[in-house]
């Protein structure tokens, strides 16, 4: 049974049509490549029996046609572009559906036991149609309820930042100002993108499902008062404004050129980036931020937890990860100081400006051993070799580059504990996450993944 509610009002501005601004799902910010089916076999869940259902993009069209608020619609595309898998708990999967030359999007839950009639009875009061589509909707067969964007189960606010009457901070008012959703984490925050009629850029707003754009406000004004303005290396977005009514955080935008769209264009601007990149994160290692929390990330409950997670999943490779993440508790190495640590390290969160490096999306900042994040951006170069798309000369190119632009400003961390961080960031970032986002490339090379997290903890070659 697929329930709806049919209430009046429309969202229009986020159906966007087919035509310039209407850009490619899979060309989004944040939000990823376009999911392929995994043709890698995945151990049943008991706890959501039809997981397999709402992960296969074509067994879907036919169950979000009766998205429809009066009728069933006709679903022209559908891609799966999202997904976050909590083993045995429940799965959230992100849709992109195109109907009558509009794309939408659609967030989807998929829920244990009968948990799912609840979520959608809440829902109901504050849902609102978007274009043809019920704002939420039940397929109580599935376990699953879904929300048409700008709906959501906890980002209640997200409607009145798409609103053109919402003003944005810093930009004169009357002008004209579109508005489009660049990444979105159901359920946790939405990045919208405001630009003017020339599709320049003016600002971003992040949306946040509870408090922690406050936070997160908080974090990107310590961080700039205390960088230098002048700093030839290093760049980050100004906080322009925080609203508590729209739990939003408001960001400059920054002008300039995304490393993660220039690395697999050429290879050339890819190592001169990587070199600007250390430089720019050695330059990072030196600020501070008072109250930043200490990474845990690789902490050995942590570590066992992402060992159960796979194994419960993928049994064929139990042993592999249980013996891997032994290990790493064992020959764990004692920080040498800890540093102010970006979080999220990797090239989608780096924009070149000349011969500066922005650092976005900074609201993961912890305090921990530098080698923290210099093993984020390794193993991010790991999982390219291991998966075929970097051979070991251009892997090794890249890594030497990123050393020299790191050591030009601040001493590399000792090899031992570069390594042991590579090899914890393989299993938790790259290992696991291919099995909580569902990526295919991932779980394909899993076995080669853990047997080459292990190795990183013999052979201190394996990262040059």
């Amino acid at each position: 049974m697929f329930q709806r509610e049919l209430t009046a009002g429309s969202h229009a501005d986020v159906g966007r049509r087919r035509g310039r601004c209407a850009r490619r799902p899979d060309r989004e910010r944040g939000s990823g490549s376009m999911i392929a089916p995994t043709s890698t076999a995945l151990a049943p869940d008991q706890a959501l029996p039809h997981r397999d259902i709402l992960l296969d993009a074509a067994s879907m069209r036919p169950v979000l046609s009766r998205l429809g608020a009066a009728a069933l619609v006709r679903i022209d595309s559908c891609s799966l572009i999202r997904v976050n898998y909590q083993v045995g708990r429940s799965l959230r999967a992100q849709f992109r559906i195109e109907t009558d030359g509009a794309f939408y999007t659609v967030a989807a839950r998929m829920f244990r036991g009968a948990k799912s009639l609840d979520a959608y009875q809440r829902s109901l009061g504050s849902a609102r149609n978007v274009g043809p589509l019920s704002g939420v909707a039940l397929a109580d067969d599935l376990g699953s309820v879904f929300w048409v964007v700008p709906n959501d189960r906890k980002i209640h606010t997200l409607a009145a930042v798409l609103d053109p009457a919402t003003p944005v901070p810093g930009v004169e008012t009357g002008r004209e100002i579109r508005r489009r959703l660049v990444a979105y984490a159901p359920e946790k925050s939405a990045t919208l993108v405001c630009e003017g009629v020339d599709g320049i850029p003016l600002a971003y707003a992040k949306v946040a499902a509870a408090q922690q754009a406050s936070r997160d406000y908080d974090t990107y004004a310590s961080l700039h008062a205390r960088l230098d303005p002048r700093d030839p290396r290093l760049r980050l977005p100004c906080a322009l404004e925080y609203s508590a009514a729209h739990r939003t955080l408001w960001l400059e935008a920054v002008h300039g050129r995304r490393m993660a769209e220039t690395a697999a264009d050429d290879e050339i601007v890819e190592i001169a980036d990587l070199e600007r990149f250390g430089a720019a994160v050695a330059a990072f290692h030196r600020l501070s931020v008072p109250h930043a929390p200490p990474l845990d990330r690789f902490s050995p409950a942590h570590l066992r937890d992402d060992a159960a997670i796979i194994r419960t999943i993928r049994p064929d490779v139990s042993n592999a990860v249980e013996h891997l993440a032994a290990r790493l508790i064992a020959a764990a190495v004692p920080d040498a100081g800890a540093v102010c640590l970006h979080g999220d390290l990797h090239p989608k969160n780096a924009i070149v400006c000349g011969d500066r490096v922005t650092l976005i999306d900074v609201e993961d900042v912890a305090l921990g051993a530098a080698a923290a994040d210099i093993g984020s951006l390794l193993a991010s170069l790991v999982y390219r070799r291991e998966t075929g798309r970097l051979s070991r000369e251009a892997y090794r190119v890249r890594v030497q580059a990123f050393f020299g632009g790191y050591e030009a400003v601040r001493r590399l961390p000792a090899t031992s504990s570069i390594q042991w961080h590579t090899a914890a960031a393989l299993l938790v970032e790259r290992a696991t996450r291919a099995v909580t986002r569902i990526r295919p490339l991932g779980l394909e090379h899993l076995p080669a993944l853990l047997s080459t997290s292990e190795r990183l903890l013999d052979f201190p070659v394996e990262i040059q």
